[in-house]
């Protein structure tokens, strides 16, 4: 929703909650502010501002009515195949889960953050990494960049145009059982 969407429903909602407080005075027997409302209905430029105030009510319930109707949006990308019985679609986060399988078991590889990006010219994936200290790093990006390309091709049948890699950080090599030094 976007930020005027929200700003007329919160003057919607003030209004609907104001006006349901004052229906709710007059209906315990306060009849104060009907009889206001009723002095103020006498003079005609009053009226005509009274009927400005429903008319810019009724057309924000139609707004957010037809808001309501309208069709959820579809997955923000998806890969689409064309086979003989119809169409497959695979959605961008189905690939990004895919591609953090597969690097995870890189040996070396300690966390993987990975995101697609569909583009007409083909599939970009975008691969942040920690590595372990021991890590050669050009081999193992090497080795994560084809694994990703020939596992994408073999299960999802998804061809990758290019996978980057930014390695995020070296992970520190914790030995369980050793006391650690503080400061």
């Amino acid at each position: 929703m976007r930020f005027l969407d929200r700003f007329f429903l919160l003057l919607y909602t003030l209004g609907i909650m104001a006006a349901l407080f004052i229906i709710g005075l007059a209906a315990a027997g306060w009849t104060g502010p009907i009889d206001q409302f009723q002095r103020y209905l006498l003079n005609d430029t009053q009226r005509s501002v009274v009927a400005v105030v429903v008319i810019v009510y009724l057309v924000l319930s139609i707004k957010f009515f037809l808001q309501s109707l309208a069709a959820e949006k579809q997955p923000s990308q998806a890969i689409v195949h064309e086979t003989g019985l119809g169409q497959v679609r695979v959605t961008a986060e189905a690939v990004e889960n895919l591609v953090k399988r597969v690097v995870i078991q890189v040996r070396g590889v300690r966390e993987v953050k990975p995101r697609v990006i569909c583009t007409p010219e083909g599939i970009n994936v975008y691969i942040r990494v920690t590595l372990s200290p021991e890590t050669n790093i050009p081999k193992t990006s090497d080795e994560i960049q084809n694994n990703v390309t020939n596992y994408m091709d073999e299960v999802a049948g998804i061809n990758i145009k290019s996978v980057k890699i930014l390695v995020d950080g070296i992970a520190a090599d914790v030995k369980t059982g050793t006391p650690r030094k503080l400061m």
